[in-house]
């Protein structure tokens, strides 16, 4: 017996990372990208103008849901993948067809609806090189090695801003500052994102299973499981952006760009819950998987319980000091929008908690579900935006993701709570 001890020892897996640190990094690479993609906004802001801001935010509102639904949610199948029975080829292969694909839809929906065609497709790529890199980034959470994570996203948003800021200063030319954005994105994966991932391709996963990999049938079965999650998220996306579809066709790009402009402020929240968001997912995943639901609900608990913290401060610090920031940071053209910052730090708070609950619905591999709550959650941020843009302006359109936002968070909720 005792000779067999200290074989059983070393065949231990290495200690990983705690889970404090995990969150450490998550939010260092996240706070950094989104700090970066900020400062993308005004840098546009103050070099170039509001109408420019609100071409730039077009081509994410256009591209970000189309690459969503491309992009199937593998990462979040990868990381949850209980006994690892699909290779990593096989996901990657799946996600360079699926952004092939999406650019073709964004190439077309430019032409059908005569959408400036340069700017949204050059946005457009951007965000497809993004989804290659993110696939890698799966292979790292997965491995729970998300201080990897966060030096490609901190690589990324840092030769965005540089990029984007150098070119529309020398051009003028905010088709060119999306240029910058999308050789920034290509960089990043191939310098970064696939040599950082390259470690854990031939590293057997601790969870996974000893036998064959199925080429055609594990495909298949692969999109199968993807597919749901999939959706659900380029509808998720697409719900987000419906307030700017709506204030671009009644109002133009720069009561967008102003819109845009406020939302990327609260940024900051939806970067501290998808830290969150993500370091749980491994660690409720391997709950779930072991049997252990007390631990899986306690965790879950005590991570809703902090994000509901975080947003209440939240929404009390952008009414106090909401005009005044949005005033010293863009200009005066962006003063007396403090109240649109109030209403969607609330819907950023409200999110917080989907977050959470997408991490544990994802973790119990309930993928299906996902795609029916987001599909009236379209609906309701669609009759929304309907019905306050129009009357309101901006501030309905804040108004409209609120409730999107509210509507989102219960349905999740009950979701969860039956799958539990």
């Amino acid at each position: 017996m005792t000779a067999t001890r200290p074989s059983t020892r070393h065949r231990t897996s290495p200690v990983r990372p705690s889970f404090t640190g995990n969150v450490t990094w998550s939010v260092a690479g996240n706070g950094g990208y989104a700090l970066c993609q900020w400062l993308v906004l005004v840098v546009i802001a103050r070099i170039g103008s509001p109408a420019m801001v609100g071409d730039y935010a077009l081509g994410l509102a256009v591209g970000a849901p189309i690459v969503l639904l491309a992009n199937l949610s593998l990462r979040t199948v990868l990381v949850t993948d209980p006994n690892g029975e699909h290779p990593f080829k096989r996901y990657l292969g799946i996600r360079l067809a699926g952004m092939g694909l999406a650019m073709a839809t964004i190439a077309a929906v430019v032409l059908v609806l005569h959408l400036p065609a340069a700017v949204v497709l050059l946005v457009g790529a951007a965000k497809a090189f993004d989804g290659i890199g993110d696939i890698y980034l799966g292979l790292l959470q997965r491995h729970h090695d998300q201080r990897s994570i966060a030096a490609a996203q901190l690589v990324n948003g840092g030769l965005t801003v540089a990029l984007v800021a150098a070119l529309l200063y020398g051009t003028s030319s905010i088709a060119w500052a999306a240029a910058g954005s999308a050789a920034a994105s290509a960089l990043t994966w191939v310098m970064c994102c696939a040599p950082f991932a390259g470690r854990f391709h031939n590293r057997p996963d601790p969870r996974a299973r000893q036998h064959t990999h199925r080429a055609a049938g594990g495909l298949a079965e692969l999109l199968w499981t993807a597919l749901p999650l999939g959706l659900a998220s380029g509808v998720t996306s697409l719900s987000s952006n419906v307030p700017r579809y709506a204030l671009q066709e009644h109002l133009g790009a720069t009561a967008l760009g102003v819109f845009a402009a406020a939302g990327y402020l609260v940024l900051t929240g939806n970067v501290f819950f998808s830290a969150v968001a993500q370091t749980l997912l491994p660690r409720l995943a391997e709950l779930r998987a072991n049997g252990t639901p007390e631990g899986f609900r306690g965790l879950l608990r005590q991570a809703l319980l902090g994000v509901g913290v975080a947003g209440g401060l939240g929404v009390w610090a952008a009414g106090l000091f909401g005009n005044g920031l949005l005033r010293r940071l863009y200009g005066d053209a962006y003063a007396g929008q403090g109240r649109v910052l109030t209403i969607l730090t609330l819907a950023t708070a409200i999110g917080g908690a989907c977050f959470v609950l997408d991490a544990g619905l994802s973790a119990a591999r309930r993928f299906t579900g996902q795609l029916a709550v987001n599909a009236v959650v379209l609906v309701a941020a669609g009759l929304a935006a309907l019905v306050l843009v129009p009357r309101y302006g901006v501030v309905g359109a804040a108004w409209a993701t609120a409730i999107a936002a509210a509507v989102h968070c219960a349905l999740k909720w009950e979701v969860l709570r039956r799958a539990l």
